[in-house]
C-alpha cells in the first residue's frame, strides 16, 4: 500500500493524537462521570501515541516525499 502525501500523513497523525483521546474523554464523561473519563482519556491517549510512533518511525511517515 502506498503512503499518502506528506501533508495528509501529518494531518492523520495530528488527528490520531488529538481527536481520539479527546473523544474518549468526552464520551467517558458523558457515560460514566469525571473520574472514569480521565481514565478513558489516558488509556486511549497512550494507545494513540503508540500508534503515531509506529506510523512515524516504523512506516517512515515522518520522512518527506522524494521530489
Amino acid at each position: 500500500m502506498k503512503k499518502p502525501p506528506y501533508e495528509y500523513r501529518i494531518a492523520i497523525i495530528m488527528a490520531i493524537l488529538t481527536i481520539l483521546p479527546i473523544g474518549a474523554t468526552q464520551l467517558g464523561w458523558y457515560l460514566y462521570g469525571k473520574k472514569m473519563a480521565f481514565n478513558f482519556g489516558m488509556v486511549v491517549g497512550t494507545i494513540s501515541v503508540i500508534l503515531a510512533a509506529y506510523l512515524m518511525y516504523q512506516k517512515g511517515w515522518r520522512d518527506e516525499d522524494e521530489q
